[in-house]
């Protein structure tokens, strides 16, 4: 076998069973049968030097049969298993196949490879999950369960509480991007690790991932759940938690006091200006230390009609290039095999006191539109007569909307009069703003109790659009 080449996990198909792959075992768990609580087979998830993962799973008798005993974050060859559609939902990664043990699969322990990533998840974040759980009727299940990455706030160690099955451990704490907030609860032995690995050494604000989690909403309140797939790492030595825990330092974040054991009281009130396009673009300099704002506009005409979508990446929603069969993301400096199609339009906004330019993203088109780039991409291959004007610009064009405003540097600047809109928020709380005044100027703004009034704000900036442009825009005064 020495000097055979490996197979990547992306080329695995159904037709044979001779595969020879090396990946990393970045996770294992049991199954266990709800009736009589034995246990139905062991899961892996197997990630190789193309970060790509996989779903493995492997029965009892054939567990036993393999005679091997594994660990989370070695580096493995697995030889001769079966390649099978996945079936169910809240499956573990995204990939359509998975693989199936034998009891005549080798598994061999082999050294260190710095090419394996240790790690691989799939982030969707925060403002996604709300339309989720806005999306999801009751005890529905998604196809695949949940990564989030996000802050833990007052978290509550384990402790015994009682409920129908008896008394059991529980822990319990908040997981928040700094705008919107999801309460997380624990429950058992999987409490008890995560309250144990929760230190008061963490560096603060502690930025913690759950990885395979699922949704739910009790009592109208928004909840993530752990899965027998779900784990939870807490300041995880990877870019998107540096890059996470930048991005919230940089808008001001402070961890609230006594996290550990304080009870839950609302964050800081966070206050976002009211504005125009001329006081934006008069005024730019005025807005250092004010990046978030809301216009209200009309939105008059597509700019852009043949660039209204962009391949995204799945972890950092940047912009990626295709480059042989494989989508390499500059951002995370990572390739995969898949990527997600977002929208990115350029539209004439008017105010009524300027006409400029702005970009509608992926959340808010979505919003506005009720649909997606894969559904209209998909409708377009199977009715040559369905086109994106059709399909969403005539949604939009005409409409009123009340934006939230995500200013870049190039804004504050004054070299950029093109403007990122990162969300919707309702028209009555641009007319009810609160005027707040200081001795040196009085503003008029609405203010926000933690979260935000609106499904969450897009803090992902796209490269080759916003931040690419260094000259203005033109524009036009509005017509008297």
């Amino acid at each position: 076998m020495q000097g055979r080449m490996f197979d990547h996990i992306q080329d695995l198909e159904k037709s044979r069973t001779n595969w020879r792959i090396k990946a990393r075992l970045t996770r294992f768990w049991p199954t266990f049968s709800p009736e009589t609580s034995t246990i139905k087979g062991y899961n892996l998830i197997l990630l190789d030097d193309d970060n790509t993962h996989v779903h493995g799973y492997v029965y009892p008798d054939n567990w036993r049969a393999i005679g091997k005993e594994v660990a989370e974050g070695k580096v493995y060859t697995f030889e001769n298993f079966q390649v099978r559609d996945t079936i169910g939902k809240l499956r573990p990664v995204s990939t359509r196949l998975c693989i199936r043990l034998l009891s005549s699969t080798i598994i061999e322990c082999v050294e260190e490879d710095a090419m394996i990533p240790n790690h691989k998840f799939e982030f969707m974040d925060m403002g996604d999950l709300l339309e989720e759980c806005n999306r999801l009727t009751e005890n529905q299940n998604p196809e695949f369960a949940y990564d989030v990455i996000g802050v833990i706030e007052h978290f509550k160690r384990v402790k015994r509480v009682p409920t129908k099955y008896g008394e059991r451990d529980q822990t319990r704490f908040m997981f928040t991007d700094g705008r919107l907030k999801f309460s997380v609860t624990l429950w058992g032995d999987f409490a008890s690790s995560v309250s144990q690995s929760y230190t008061d050494e963490l560096q603060k604000p502690v930025i913690g991932i759950l990885t395979s989690a699922k949704l739910s909403t009790f009592r109208q309140e928004n909840q993530i759940g752990a899965l027998p797939s779900t784990k939870i790492y807490f300041n995880l030595d990877i870019d998107p938690v540096t890059e996470f825990r930048e991005r919230l330092l940089e808008e001001g974040y402070k961890s609230p006091p006594d996290t550990a054991d304080s009870s839950s009281e609302p964050a800081p009130r966070a206050v976002i200006e009211r504005t125009s396009f001329k006081e934006l673009t008069e005024n730019s300099l005025s807005f250092v230390l004010k990046r978030t704002v809301v216009v209200k506009f009309v939105i008059t005409k597509v700019e852009e009609e043949d660039s209204w979508w962009f391949n995204s990446c799945v972890s950092c929603h940047a912009e990626v290039e295709k480059v042989d069969k494989k989508f390499k993301c500059a951002e995370c400096k990572r390739n995969f095999g898949y990527c997600e199609k977002r929208f990115r339009i350029v539209v004439l906004a008017d105010d009524t006191t300027l006409v400029t330019n702005v970009i509608l993203f992926d959340r808010v088109v979505k919003r506005m539109g009720a649909t997606t780039v894969a559904n209209i991409l998909n409708l377009m291959k199977k009715d040559t007569s369905v086109t994106a004007e059709s399909a969403v610009f005539k949604t939009i064009v005409g409409k009123e909307v009340t934006a939230i405003l995500q200013l870049t540097d190039a804004n504050v600047s004054g070299d950029s009069n093109l403007y990122n809109v990162a969300d919707l928020c309702d028209s009555s709380m641009f007319e009810t703003a609160i005027i707040q005044s200081t001795p040196s100027q009085a503003s008029t703004s609405f203010s926000m109790d933690g979260v935000s009034p609106i499904v969450g704000i897009e803090l992902f900036q796209t490269p080759g659009s916003s931040e690419s442009v260094a000259k203005k825009i033109k524009m036009e005064d509005s017509p008297p």
